[in-house]
């Protein structure tokens, strides 16, 4: 059965188009809704599970819904399909936890227009109805989602607005060839396991304008993260950024796509942290064949690079010097089966990046997996998505090459170097580094940037 308000609000919001419904089998929730929704000036009616909500819905169009996924018979699911049956243009905001967002972002394809997570923050829920209530008052002249040229950007299908740093576009100095501005040619959903973290997570990927960069944002917020090293929170065992709030871990494997397919400008949905996938890059380059990419106006450049750059030391060091093409040399010395390997890619185009470099993936070694652990990493490590190397070589799987592990090092390289937003035009010879001498020697380019803008 349902609850409805009392009679005299659901006239009142009949009228005035603010009523809300609350869908929730948890009457904490539904009583913590309806009691800040009102007394925000809203009118409320609840059902406690998704056929009182159909039910109710046949008689009755609110001006929004608020439900939950996971809710015994009808789920949160079939409810949203059944509510775009009777109300295609009804907008739904899905509750959702952690846990649940393999689910959630499935409820993107059906029609849902934004998430909020479990806990509830009750003053971001308010923010969050009021903006989705005023954006069905004002509806678009099309079906297609706006762009505005100027910030804040109103970027997505969600038709969130968002405030967007276009920090790579504002000086571009030290300007190598010109390169085409490039997006999704529309938006996306991926969503697995972060490797680290060991949730469920997602992705979301929308189109954006031209000179916006690559942002990162969570689900449910509105706080853009731009993929930049002046962002750059951690590079323990993984790269994040961070700005408030709003962070995204794990991040190099996708950038490293994004910098290979040459793609400027794109708004990732995230929470907290990018899925592993298969421990490598290449379900990103699949997404981006199968969705296709569109060339933008606006310039864009490669970083030219004009003199030898270093970081680090003999053993362990990291140096980018002048060269015509962008290309990475890694050496790396471990204990047998992996011993010495070296591997030298050149990145001319996004077929070689592919072929070549993409489907390498993260590996670790068997005596290290309980030291991660205890440090709270590699908690969602599975036996499909790294690479487990033990004494006689890969045991959880093939070699997909016979020198994987430093090909993958090349993949991350190519990732962290991008983000300053720009290709580098430069030769990058490393030895035994990661994450952080990465970031590291992007920081000394960063500089230079800036001296060259001043």
């Amino acid at each position: 059965m349902h609850t409805l308000a009392n009679q005299h609000s659901y006239q009142d919001a009949t009228t005035s188009n603010q009523l809300v419904l609350v869908v929730d089998d948890e009457a904490s929730i539904r009583r913590s809704l309806e009691g800040v929704l009102k007394d925000e000036g809203f009118s409320v009616v609840l059902a406690e599970d998704g056929e009182s909500a159909i039910r109710l819905l046949m008689n009755t169009r609110p001006a929004l819904v608020l439900l939950d996924i996971w809710m015994p018979g009808m789920d949160g699911l079939e409810t949203l399909r059944k509510i775009k049956e009777i109300h295609q243009d009804l907008p739904v905001v899905m509750i959702s936890g952690h846990a649940t967002i393999s689910t959630a972002v499935a409820a993107t394809r059906l029609g849902a227009m934004d998430f909020l997570e479990k806990p509830l923050d009750l003053s971001g829920t308010i923010q969050l109805v009021r903006r989705v209530l005023n954006q069905a008052e004002t509806p678009s002249a099309d079906n297609e989602p706006r762009w505005e040229a100027i910030e804040p950007a109103s970027v997505g299908p969600l038709r969130e607005s968002v405030t967007i740093n276009p920090v790579v576009f504002t000086k571009q100095t030290l300007r190598g060839r010109a390169m085409p501005q490039k997006t999704l040619a529309h938006a996306a959903i991926l969503y697995g396991q972060g490797l680290h973290s060991g949730r469920k997570s997602g992705l979301i990927l929308e189109p954006l304008p031209p000179n916006s960069g690559i942002h990162f944002v969570g689900v449910s917020e509105t706080t853009v993260v731009p993929a930049h090293v002046d962002f750059v929170e951690s590079t323990g065992f993984a790269t994040t950024v961070r700005l408030g709030q709003t962070q995204a871990g794990t991040i190099e494997h996708l950038m490293s796509a994004l910098c290979a397919y040459g793609i400027s400008n794109v708004l990732i949905k995230c929470n907290g942290e990018v899925p592993v996938m298969d421990g490598s890059a290449r379900e990103f380059c699949r997404l981006f064949e199968e969705v296709g990419l569109s060339e933008q106006d606006g310039e864009w450049y490669e970083i030219d690079i004009k003199k030898v750059i270093e970081v680090g030391d003999g053993k362990e060091s990291i140096r980018i010097e002048p060269a015509d093409e962008f290309s990475v040399d890694y050496t790396l010395r471990y204990p047998e089966p992996v011993g010495e390997q070296q591997f030298s890619f050149t990145l001319t185009d996004s077929a070689s990046y592919r072929d070549q470099i993409a489907a390498a993936r993260t590996f670790s070694f068997v005596k290290d997996v309980g030291h991660l652990q205890r440090q709270g990493l590699a908690l969602g490590g599975r036996f499909d998505n790294f690479l487990l190397i033990g004494t006689e070589g890969a045991i959880n799987d093939e070699w997909r090459y016979p020198n994987e592990p430093v090909r993958h090092k090349v993949l991350d390289a190519i990732g962290d170097l991008f983000l300053l937003g720009r290709r580098l035009r430069g030769k990058v010879t490393a030895r035994m580094t990661g994450h952080s001498d990465n970031i590291a020697i992007l920081k000394k380019v960063r500089d230079e940037l800036m001296r060259a803008a001043s």
